[in-house]
């Protein structure tokens, strides 16, 4: 599993429906959390709690308290992202 692949994945579902043009040429640094407002953000995570659950057989919440703080978020880069879902996923397996 390529969690850089089912993020890019995620972000590229959902955002054709927002149509952020910011979200359509991205790379590891491109900020996330600025670009998407609170719905777009709960799409997302949706998104990777489905694509994580079908990658591992397991469910893997995405969400929680520490991850929605703005200055710590997760979803600022697909860096963080990708640190910050590989530690949720070896939290969950452990």
């Amino acid at each position: 599993m390529n969690l850089k692949t089912i993020i890019l994945k995620a972000i590229e579902d959902v955002n054709e429906q927002l149509q952020i043009d910011e979200l359509e040429n991205i790379h590891e640094e491109t900020p996330l959390f600025e670009h998407l407002d609170s719905l777009g953000t709960l799409d997302l995570i949706l998104e990777l709690e489905s694509s994580l659950e079908n990658a591992t057989g397991n469910y893997i919440a995405v969400a929680n308290e520490h991850s929605m703080d703005k200055n710590n978020t997760p979803f600022k880069t697909i860096v963080t992202l990708e640190d910050y879902l590989a530690k949720r996923i070896a939290d969950e397996s452990n």
